[in-house]
């Protein structure tokens, strides 16, 4: 009889080791698997940093920055004008959409506007279009677009007298569709979900 119950009493204990030691594998396991959960994860996670900050650089390297400013000599007699864009970022910039207002009403052309500046007077001088087109950075060289440059004294100092009045805005795209809407005069560019161009009166010269 007592060798029954010591018999017994060594499958219990063998038992209850067994189910420990299952016990300690089951969450071994558990543990394991945790562990690579949480390592795949973070792997996930350190990827898709790289791969943004990857874009982020892709970007930065064709960030295209356009200004839009004047140059002018206000010497009696031999007054001259010009309004100029430039590029001075690192990328090509899509000329999506262009805007000028005097005293926040938009014209068409050049001739309206001076039309509206100066009466009295007929429009003569160069022009350059500047709508639609890709402006190259100006790395290395120097790319500027005259969009206007009267040719009298007389006329280019209308169009000075006329500056406090007078707004051009361009909205512009990087090569990945980023966009921006800049104003003369100013160093900020806005950031904007893209160039709206339907139903705005746009500037075709």
């Amino acid at each position: 009889m007592d060798h029954e119950e010591t018999g017994v009493g060594t499958q219990l204990r063998q038992a209850a080791v067994r189910l420990r030691f299952s016990e300690i594998g089951s969450f071994a396991a558990l543990a394991f698997s945790l562990l690579a959960l949480v390592t795949s994860v973070y792997q996930t996670r350190l990827m898709q940093a790289q791969t943004e900050l990857m874009q982020t650089q892709a970007r930065a390297s064709v960030w295209p920055y356009v200004t839009i400013g004047k140059n002018e000599d206000s010497t009696p007699g031999r007054e001259a004008f010009s309004w100029r864009v430039d590029n001075n970022g690192v990328g090509p910039a899509k000329i999506e959409s262009v805007r000028v207002l005097v005293d926040g009403q938009p014209y068409r052309n050049w001739t309206e506007v001076f039309a509206k500046i100066a009466p009295d007077q007929e429009f003569h001088g160069q022009t350059s279009s500047l709508n639609g087109i890709v402006l190259p950075p100006s790395t290395n060289r120097e790319t500027v677009v005259e969009m206007v440059k009267p040719n009298t004294p007389e006329r280019a100092k209308a169009f000075q007298t006329a500056v406090p009045r007078t707004t051009i805005e361009v909205c512009y795209c990087s090569v990945y569709d980023e966009c921006w809407l800049v104003r003369s005069l100013q160093t900020e560019n806005k950031p904007v979900p893209r160039c709206v161009i339907q139903g705005t009166a746009q500037f075709t010269q």
